[in-house]
This record gives C-alpha cells, structure tokens and sequence, in this order.
C-alpha cells in the first residue's frame, strides 16, 4: 500500500482533468447560456451614461502688468505668489464650485421618460431617459413655495390645452429653494386630476405651473410616459461633487482635466462648462476684492483729508487776498522749502502709521484675513512684514480650501490654525516695533521741524504766517494726491484683473462617449464566468469528494491487484445472472470469473470470500452472481450467507432462512437439512439461519472448519458473503478459509478514508490473496478506461434495435 506521502506527491495528470471537465460539458454549455443571458438583460436594460471632458490650464507663477505698469502690480502685490496646482484641484470640485454652477443651470427640475421593456404585464422591466433640454413641457416652479423633492409626477397630454397629471409617493420631503434647506416631510401625497397648461397649481405642498412646448410629439409617447421631479439641490450638489473627476495631464503639467460622467451628454458637458466657469469667475472676483478693499482703505483716509485740504486753501487764498502777497523772500522761500520737504516726509510717515493701525484693527475684528491690504499697497517697503503677511495670506487659503469641502473635522485644520496664530502674533510684534521706529521718526521730523520754526519765526511776521499757511496746505495737498494716486492705480488693476487660470478646451457634446454599459466588456466576462464557475464547481468538488469515483482513486490508496468492474445495475433484480443473461452487467461477472481462473492459477475448486468497508456496497449481490457465473459454467457451487448479523440472501433468492449456517454451528441440524437448491441449476443456497447472540464464538468454533471441509467435498466452488470488515470483525475469521478474498467497493459510495484504513488493516494482518472488485460503475460519468464496454454494447444494441425496425418494415 502506498503512503500517504506518495499519495500527495502525486503529479496532477493534465489528461485526466481535460477529461473530467468535458464529461460535465453540459454545465459550461448551461452556465455560459445562462451567463450571456443576464450580460443581455445587462446592456438592454442599464441605463447608459455618457462621458466628457474639459481642461484648464493653472498658472503656476503670476507676474501680469497692466499698461507696462509691471512694478505698480507688484506694489500692489496683488498677482504674486505660486500657486498650489494641488490646492486648486480640490477648489474645482469643492462645494461652494458645483452649487454655484448647478444653480446657474437651473438643475430643479428633472424631465424623464420611463418605458416597460417587457412584453409581459405581470413583469417590469423598465427603461428611463432624461430629456433635459428636450422635454415637450416646461415646469415653472414657485422657489417661494415649498416643494416636494423626489416625487414622480406623471404628465399625460390629453390635448393642446389640458392635461391629466398623477403622482403618489409616502415620506416626502419638502424643500424651500430660497434658503436651500429641507423644512419638513410629508406622510402620504397622492394626485390624480386634470389639469391646463400655463395656469398654476398651488396646494400647501406645492406650487408650480406646466407649460407646453413647440416640439411636443404625441406619437413619442405612444409607449412611454414622461415624468418630471423636483431636485434637491443640496443633495444634487453632493452627487456632482462626488462624481466630477479632477486631476492633471502628468506628473508634471499644471494642465488640469476636469471630467464627468451622467445619463445625459449634454447636461454632462453644460455642467463641466459651467463649472469651469463659475472657478474662473471666482478666481477673478477673489483678485477684485482685494482691490475693491484697497479703493475703500484709500477712501476713507481721502474723505478724512479733503475737508482740511479745502479749509487750508481756502485760509491760504484768503490770506493772499487781504494782505496783498504773493510770495515770499528768499530767505522766506529757502526755509519753506525745507518745510516743505520735511512735511512730505512726515505725511508718508503718518500713511504707514495710518496702515498700522489698520492692520491692529483687522486683526481684533476678522478671523478671516482673506482681503486684508497687502503692506506694498500703502508703501510700506518692511521685507520681513511683507513676508509674514504673505504666508499669513497663502496659509489662510489653504484653511479655506479645507473648510470648503465642508469637513471641519479635518487633521491639517488644526495645524494650519495654529501656524496662522503664531504669525498674527509675530505679525503683530513686528508692528509694534515698526510703531515705535515710526514714532522716533515722527519725533525727529517734528524736532528738526521746531528748529525750522524758530528760524522761521526771525521772518516779519506776514511772511510768518504766510509759510505756515502755505506748509499746512502743502501737508494736506501730498497726502491727498498721494491717496488719489494710490486709488487711481487699484482702480486701474481692478479694471484690467483677469484671472489666473485659463480655459484651453471646452466641453463638446460630440466628444462625450459612452462608458457604460460596457457592451462587449459585458459579454468577455460573462462568457469567463460562464466557463470559470462551472470549472471551479468541478474542480472543487472533485477536489474535496471523498469518496471512490475513479480506479485511480483505489491504485492511489492500494497496491492490490483489481480483480474487475461490475456495471451499474439499471434492473430491479439483484440475480442478474438468473434474469438478465445477456446483460452487460452479466458479462462484467463472466470476466471476473475468467480474471479469477487466472489469479488462482487455474485451480478448478477454490473458495472465495467476498466483503466490504461497510452494508451497502453490494457484496451480496455481487456474491449472488459469481455464484450464478460459475453454476452457467457447469461446475457445482454453493452460496453461503456468512453475515450472520443481517441474512439477506436468502431473499433475493426467494428461499427460506428458518434453518442455515448457525443451524449447523450450534448442532440443530445436519449439513443436508441447510442445503437449499435455487432456480440456477448447479447452484445451492446456504442461508444463514437465525440471527445467534454470539456470531463471532460461532464462526471462531471448529465447527466452521468442519463446514467448509465437508463442503469441499461436495462443491467445487464455494463463495461465502461475509460481513463488512469496516463493522466488524468476523469476516477476518473466516479469511483462513478463503482461496481467494475479494473485498467490494461501490463506485461513487465507497469512503476513502474507510477503503483505505480496512485494506491498511488486511494488509498489516497478512491476509494473502486478497484482490479487489470494483461494484456499480456508471459509465457516463467515470474515465475513459470505462467507455469502451459501454460503447460496445451501446453500439450493439443500437444495431440490435435498427435491425428489429427493419425486420418490422418488410
């Protein structure tokens, strides 16, 4: 017998899969049928939707001028710093982007019509296509008046003028399109009514108005019906935002692709194209409003100005009337003009003190530092304030563009609040320093400007108070010029803003392709399942059967010979040999008898000893027809029923069992009185006899080997049924009596692990001549070393059949 390390080391025989597989050829034709079938029902019945595409083109560094100002933009600082390509993926598709853009396109209301595909009533196989811009009526919904979102309202055209409108639906919600919020959900609304075109139909729950189109076609909605629904747009929102696609051209490009797919190609390409345009719209209103603030700062400082400007003026003109002068001396004129200087010096001082101040401010009043004036827009030329405020201002659109995807809970939030914090602090330190440097400043002017008063003093005094006059309408005159400059530059490049970004190509709706359903996509996988699942299937099972199915199995499990096949039994006899001579299971046992004569080695009397794993197998039966084989042969043989715990012979003989072997063991009868003759001539019966207490002390005693001598003398052929060895153990007692032992495995029934352990156990006892014989073989689903006695016979029989027919014809 093999180990069961040889068993496993067996190599897998290619051949023999091939072969198992295409005996179950019928699964892969049914699977793969069944299989192509749902792919069909797939394509006919998924709703396609349509692909398509649009770019952008992010500039990754701004250095824009307008009029071949260059170095006025960049005091503005309006246009510098690099932009995050990474930053502006995620504002593309953030939600602020796609609500604007689906509000733009009045996305509302959704027009659709369903058709049933199927040609049967009691099934519902429906298809629906959205018409967008193509739908022959037009709802004009009241955005004032709460609407029911989700709800399928059915409009059936009974003319020009009327129509019957019907909609049923249970937990309704109710949505306001003022403020873009749910208020309530309705149990139950049901509709069913007549209706006109163009007037409107208000209730509690709704409000709106239906209006017939021009390109309305009755023979469209033969077969179909068209529904309209009311969206809801914060949900609508989420749905686009999920399914816009964004991402650059390569690793290295800052060209942006921004994708969707939907049910409706040109609803897809009007939304991308929207989309796109609502970002550069954005991008441009963002730049704006950092000039827009810039002109409001310079505003307020101008109005504070221009009233002491005018009454300076108007003293100095007043001055100049009455005392009739014009100008001064040139001692006068040289100590003005050293005023003068020192006063224009002073008001640029006071600018940037003014601008401190104003960020103080903005810092106590705004946590959000988005449009806050750069320092470079008021000359303020601080290198390291100009650059805390410039990481100030990208750190803060990196926190907008993560509060913008509406997820507060996000781990950078709190980092980038911190960092934000630390450099308003640093921020805020540095304007304290630069407030007091200002102030030193300021204290020198105004001392250098007392030692000009002093010498200014010495003039006569009309003179005096002439400069004095002229310097405070020079000081108001260049902070107000300064500021008018200043705004006309910021109003300029409000004016002349573009944004950033650019488009590089549109949405076409020509250009959007079908992605799904995947035609032949479809019909590749469901023709791979179709032969993989029923491979599996078979593979799996044979894999984890455990039970014989293949003489491969046996050779695998022992080294003993196979005396031969028994067919299966497709009769209700169990005496084949009696009823069925001619059979093909009767010519299976013929060429057992013949293998037998030459295992013993032409003996002309034997003994033969049949048994199995377990009850079941067909050890009786097989019994049955050897013996039968041998009777048709001539010689005189006897059938012993040895399983002494179930006698069953007996019956598929129709004989009695009042008297038989346990009869003779225990001495209640002779040898002749048990000798039962069967219908087969040359063939008795010896059936068991009652069931004893105690068959193992029977069969042990040395009565059972005066039996089987006595029967040798009278037989030439004895063939004894025994008891399973996988049950119990009397069949290894009657071993020693036994020319030849047979031991019986049904095809398909026979455990392995039982075949295996019994023959481990025969051969660990030396039990010699010991062959096995494999029972109830089904042709159709064993190996090829089974089918040529079944085409055989088939074949005969077939002609057999053919030869009646014509036999009949003539």
């Amino acid at each position: 017998m093999k180990s069961s390390e040889e068993i496993f080391q067996q190599k897998t025989d290619i051949k023999e899969i091939i072969l198992k597989v295409f005996r179950y050829k019928h699964y892969f034709v049914v699977t793969v049928i069944v299989a192509l079938a749902l792919a069909y029902v797939a394509n006919r019945f998924a709703t396609r939707r349509y692909y398509n595409q649009t770019y952008l083109l992010i500039k990754e560094e701004q250095k824009a001028s307008f009029m071949g100002g260059e170095e006025i933009m960049k005091g503005f600082g309006l246009f510098q710093g690099i932009k995050n390509v990474e930053n502006e993926l995620t504002i593309i598709k953030s939600y602020p982007v796609v609500f604007q853009a689906i509000q733009e396109l009045n996305f509302e209301v959704d027009y659709i019509t369903e058709e049933n595909l199927s040609p049967f009533d009691f099934l519902s196989f429906k298809s629906y296509a959205e018409l967008y811009k193509h739908s022959p009526v037009q709802v004009i919904l009241d955005q004032t008046h709460v609407q029911p979102v989700d709800l399928r309202f059915y409009v059936d055209v009974i003319n020009d003028s009327t129509f019957r409108l019907s909609a049923f639906g249970e937990n309704i919600p109710l949505y306001n399109y003022i403020n873009n919020n749910l208020t309530g959900k309705l149990d139950t609304l049901r509709l069913n009514g007549v209706f006109k075109f163009g007037k409107k139909i208000t209730t509690p729950e709704y409000s709106f108005s239906i209006h017939l189109k021009e390109n309305y076609n009755p023979y469209q909605f033969i077969e179909k019906r068209l529904f309209f629904r009311f969206n809801n747009i914060l949900y609508l929102t989420y749905t686009y935002q999920a399914g816009v696609g964004v991402g650059t051209t390569s690793a290295t490009s800052s060209v942006v692709g921004v994708s969707l797919s939907g049910p409706n190609p040109e609803k897809v390409t009007d939304f991308l194209n929207a989309l796109t345009r609502v970002y550069l719209e954005k991008n441009l209103e963002k730049k704006n409003t950092i000039a827009y603030n810039t002109v409001k700062f310079i505003d307020t400082r101008i109005s504070d100005i221009a009233d002491s400007l005018m009454y300076a003026e108007n003293k100095l003109q007043n001055f100049r009337t009455s005392r009739q002068v014009m100008n001064l001396s040139f001692q006068g004129q040289k100590l003005y003009e050293k005023m003068n200087a020192l006063e224009n010096e002073r008001a640029i001082i006071i600018v940037k003190q003014k601008y401190y101040e104003y960020i103080k401010g903005y810092f106590d009043q705004n946590k959000d530092v988005t449009d806050m004036l750069a320092p470079s827009s008021m000359e303020v030329q601080d290198p390291v304030l100009n650059n805390l405020i410039g990481n100030l201002l990208e750190l803060n659109n990196e926190r907008m563009n993560y509060t913008q995807q509406n997820n507060p809970k996000n781990l950078f939030l709190r980092d980038l609040d911190i960092q934000i914090s630390n450099i308003k602090n640093t921020i805020i330190e540095n304007i304290s320093y630069n407030t007091n440097t200002i102030k030193i400043g300021l204290d020198d002017i105004n001392s250098r400007m007392n030692k000009l008063n002093s010498q200014i003093s010495g003039l006569p005094r009309t003179e005096r108070e002439l400069i004095g006059m002229e310097r405070q309408f020079k000081l108001n005159d260049a902070i107000y010029t300064f500021l008018l400059q200043k705004r006309a530059e910021a109003q300029i490049a409000r004016a002349s803003n573009t944004s950033d970004y650019e488009i590089i190509e549109e949405a076409k709706r020509f250009r959007a392709v079908i992605v799904a359903p995947k035609v032949m996509l479809n019909y590749i996988i469901a023709l791979f399942f179709g032969l993989f699942l029923p491979f599996v299937f078979i593979i799996t099972r044979d894999f984890l059967n455990n039970k014989i199915t293949d003489i491969r199995d046996i050779e695998q499990i022992t080294s003993l010979p196979t005396i031969g096949q028994v067919l299966h039994n497709k009769f209700k006899s169990n005496a084949i040999i009696q009823d069925y001579p001619k059979s093909p299971i009767a010519d299976s046992f013929r060429g057992i008898r013949t293998n037998l004569k030459f295992f013993a080695k032409g003996a002309d009397k034997m003994v033969i000893l049949i048994t199995s794993s377990q009850s079941g197998e067909g050890k009786s039966f097989c019994s049955i027809n050897l013996a039968s084989v041998y009777a048709l042969l001539g010689k005189k043989t006897v059938l012993l029923g040895f399983d002494l715990r179930r006698p069953a012979l007996y019956k598929d003989l129709q004989l009695s069992n009042e008297k038989g072997i346990t009869s003779y063991l225990i001495n209640s009868a002779e040898l002749k009185d048990i000798i039962q003759p069967t219908q087969i001539n040359n063939l008795d019966l010896i059936a068991a006899g009652p069931v004893p207490p105690n068959p193992v002390e029977l069969i042990a005693s040395d009565r059972t080997s005066v039996f089987i001598d006595e029967l040798k003398k009278l037989y030439d052929y004895i063939i004894i049924d025994s008891s399973p060895i996988g049950a119990v153990t009397d069949s290894f007692l009657l071993f020693n009596y036994a020319d030849i032992n047979i031991f019986t495995i049904r095809h398909n029934i026979s455990l392995k692990e039982a075949v295996k352990s019994n023959l481990k156990n025969i051969v660990m006892k030396q039990i010699s001549n010991v062959s096995v014989l494999i029972n109830d073989v089904k042709i159709k689903k064993n190996t090829y070393g089974y089918a040529y006695q079944n085409k055989y016979y088939t074949n005969d029989d077939k002609g057999g059949k053919l030869r009646s027919i014509f036999r009949k014809k003539r």
